[in-house]
C-alpha cells in the first residue's frame, strides 16, 4: 500500500508539472500577436518565400522583381474571379482564396512593400533550341518587348529574370484556356493566340531557352 502510494503522488507530481509547463506553453503563445505580422507575410509567404523568392515546390514564382503595375492588375484579376476561378484548378483556387478578402488600401500595402524587395536571380530550369527560340519569339517581342522589357500599355510584363517553369505552366495555361478566356481579361486575350501558336512542348522550351539567354 505504501509503495502504491508513493507512486500515486509521484504521478500527482508529475502532472501538476506537466499541467503548469502546458500552461506555461499556452502563456507563451497566447503572448504572441500574430497581427502584427506584415501582410505580406500574412498573404504571401507560405507559397512565395518571405521575401518573394518563389516556391517551385507548391508552384509560387518569385514576386521580387515584378512590375508593381503587373503585379497590382494580377491580384486584383484574382480577387474578382477573373483570374483562378476555374473549379479544377487548383493553384489559381488557392490564390483567389489568399486575397479574395483583400482591400484596395491592402493591395497597395502588398505591392509596395514587395517592390522593395531585392531580385534574387533564378535558376534555368529548361533547356532548348537557342535559334528557333530566337525565330519564334519574335511573335511574343510585339507585346513583351525584343529584349523581354515588357510594356504595361500593353499588360504585358517583363520576361527577363522570371521563373522559366513557372513561365512554362503559365504558356500552357492559355493555350488550354485556363487563362485569358475571361470577358474582362484584356491582355489575357491577346496572349492566348501568341501562346497557341507554340505547338508544341518543344516549341515552349526553346522560347523559354531563348528568354533566359537574354538576361546574360
Amino acid at each position: 500500500m505504501r509503495n502504491t502510494r508513493l507512486l500515486f503522488a509521484v504521478a500527482l507530481t508529475a502532472s501538476i508539472a506537466g499541467l503548469s509547463s502546458f500552461n506555461a506553453y499556452a502563456q507563451q503563445y497566447a503572448a504572441v500577436d500574430t497581427t502584427n505580422q506584415p501582410l505580406s507575410n500574412e498573404v504571401c509567404a507560405t507559397c512565395h518565400g518571405g521575401e518573394g523568392q518563389g516556391n517551385p515546390v507548391v508552384g509560387g514564382p518569385s514576386l521580387a522583381g515584378l512590375e508593381p503595375w503587373y503585379l497590382r492588375k494580377q491580384l486584383e484579376n484574382f480577387r474578382a474571379g477573373i483570374r483562378g476561378s476555374q473549379k479544377d484548378y487548383i493553384p489559381g483556387n488557392e490564390m483567389q482564396a489568399s486575397v479574395a478578402r483583400l482591400s484596395d488600401a491592402e493591395i497597395d500595402d502588398l505591392v509596395n512593400t514587395i517592390a522593395g524587395w531585392k531580385v534574387i536571380e533564378n535558376d534555368h530550369t529548361i533547356k532548348g533550341d537557342l535559334s528557333n527560340g530566337e525565330a519564334l519569339y519574335a511573335n511574343c517581342a510585339a507585346c513583351h518587348g525584343a529584349d523581354g522589357e515588357g510594356n504595361e500599355a500593353l499588360g504585358a510584363p517583363g520576361l527577363v529574370e522570371r521563373n522559366d517553369w513557372y513561365m512554362f505552366r503559365q504558356i500552357k495555361l492559355f493555350k488550354s484556356g485556363y487563362r485569358g478566356v475571361h470577358p474582362d481579361d484584356t491582355a489575357g486575350k491577346l496572349m492566348r493566340p501568341s501562346a497557341q501558336a507554340l505547338k508544341s512542348d518543344q516549341d515552349v522550351n526553346d522560347v523559354l531557352a531563348y528568354i533566359n539567354s537574354l538576361d546574360r
